[in-house]
């Protein structure tokens, strides 16, 4: 296959220009909606709360917006094909899957990750500025995003695998994708504890309780001693397998289902 076949600059500058020009109420709207709400929580809570002292008291805010709006935003992908016909004429029109994957994958991924923050920006300058003007004092600015402690990275760690997994939803459900896709991830994850805890009871016997007590896969707490003094001791997987674990949700999880939603997109039909 050619190259122009998968991707073409001209082509898919064509097909952004379309899909905006087809989509433009609603990104439009949206972006008002998340803007709107991102100004309006912390005036409201600086107007009838009383001040806000510290910027990490509204740090709930800014996750709760970030990790729901973008899984929200990225569950809508591939929507056109909910529907007999406009499946057929999305997948009709004159651009390549990759084309339009890598479309919804930079508007749902890039494109909301950077206006998000630009409205957090005025959220919080929105806020002080209150701040100042009624209780004559600034916020204080003690929460730095990217690091003040360098950990706080692996939340948007976290952030781009659910993108993944929701982007990976959108190519399987069509209709009510956000719910279902969050249903099945619980339902994996419920799966996964239940089959560590199946591990722990084989391993330390059933009637311990020793499976209710675990980080799955991770650690386990074993209550230890007796009959007058008990103890827990904590039972960590080696430093070598938390490294391993730590590469894979850092540099793998995410690229992985990214792929494997290609080739479903690819591979989808009507």
């Amino acid at each position: 296959m050619q190259t122009e076949n998968i991707f073409s600059p001209t082509r898919m500058q064509s097909y952004l220009r379309k899909h905006f020009t087809d989509h433009y109420r609603f990104y439009i709207l949206g972006m008002l909606t998340v803007f709107l709400v991102m100004i309006c929580i912390p005036l409201f809570m600086v107007t009838f709360g009383g001040r806000i002292q510290r910027l990490t008291n509204i740090m709930p805010i800014y996750y709760i917006g970030l990790f729901l709006g973008g899984t929200w935003l990225t569950s809508r992908s591939f929507s056109e094909l909910s529907g007999k016909e406009s499946g057929m004429d999305f997948l009709m029109i004159p651009a390549s899957r990759f084309e339009k994957f890598l479309t919804f994958f930079l508007i749902s991924l890039v494109g909301y990750f950077v206006f998000f923050h630009i409205c957090w920006y005025a959220a919080v300058q929105v806020a002080n500025l209150a701040d100042v003007r009624i209780y004559k004092e600034p916020m204080d600015m003690d929460f730095s995003l990217f690091s003040d402690p360098d950990e706080k990275i692996y939340v948007y760690y976290g952030y781009l695998l659910l993108q993944a997994i929701f982007l990976l939803g959108a190519t399987y459900y069509h209709k009510y994708t956000f719910a279902k896709t969050l249903l099945t991830l619980i339902v994996f994850l419920v799966a996964l504890a239940a089959l560590n805890s199946l591990f722990v009871a084989c391993l330390f016997g059933a009637n311990s309780g020793t499976w209710k007590q675990t980080i799955p896969f991770l650690m386990i707490s074993k209550l230890e001693g007796g009959p007058v003094y008990w103890h827990q001791t904590a039972y960590v997987i080696p430093e070598w397998l938390q490294h391993t674990y730590l590469f894979i949700f850092r540099f793998l999880l995410a690229p992985v289902l990214w792929l494997i939603a290609y080739v479903r997109f690819k591979d989808q039909e009507i």
